[in-house]
């Protein structure tokens, strides 16, 4: 058992010794599809945009020891979102949320400066809030299961995403990828939403 701890205290300790923080940030675009139940069997849908920015931090574990460029990148981010309601195109919208992040990397070293990296993995994200503005003073929380607009959404949602990106003198990251999500969105019945983001962002290893 002693062998076992000092196995695993070994290899958490090189782990951490070939780990980096990722300060990352950018732009995204929310597509979401929203099908509003007509009748028992047809759906209408009302495609919605929604654009924002988001900020955070991953971590880069480096597995060049298992395979010659993988690493892998959990990390924290908080996304903010604004747009408009789905079916009253008057009514402003803004969504705060966290996302939890849990990428694998594989990157191709092109030369000493440069590098291109493909990446993909699940993203966890719970959305504090999700307001809308009715135009005459009045806010409501759509997350709120008794809030008086008359709908409301759920907080959680999972993704998978994709992105590509280049990687500059082991400091700098640009990258673009699309996260595909895979839970509906609305409580009520007569409703499901799924939403997916496009994102262009840049991080910094320390």
């Amino acid at each position: 058992m002693k062998k076992l701890i000092v196995l695993a205290a070994a290899l958490l300790l090189g782990f951490q010794a070939k780990a980096q923080i990722v300060a990352d940030a950018g732009f995204q675009l929310a597509f979401e599809n929203t099908k509003l139940l007509l009748d028992d069997a047809t759906y209408a849908s009302h495609p919605n945009t929604f654009f924002g920015v988001y900020a955070g931090a991953n971590y880069y574990f480096n597995l060049d020891d298992l395979v010659d460029g993988l690493a892998a990148l959990p990390g924290l981010n908080v996304s903010f979102l604004i747009g408009h309601h789905w079916d009253f195109h008057d009514v402003k919208a803004r969504e705060v949320a966290i996302n939890l992040p849990l990428q694998a990397s594989y990157t191709h070293e092109l030369n000493d400066n440069l590098k291109l990296f493909g990446q993909t993995g699940p993203t966890l994200q719970f959305a504090l809030s999700h307001k809308v503005d009715d135009g005459y003073g009045t806010t409501y929380n759509l997350l709120n299961k008794s809030n008086k607009f008359g709908e409301s959404r759920k907080p959680f949602n999972l993704y998978w995403g994709l992105a590509a990106g280049v990687e500059l003198n082991d400091q700098f990251r640009f990258d673009v990828g699309y996260d595909f999500g895979l839970l509906n969105l609305s409580r009520e019945s007569y409703l499901k939403t799924h939403r997916g983001f496009l994102h262009l962002g840049v991080g910094y290893l320390f």
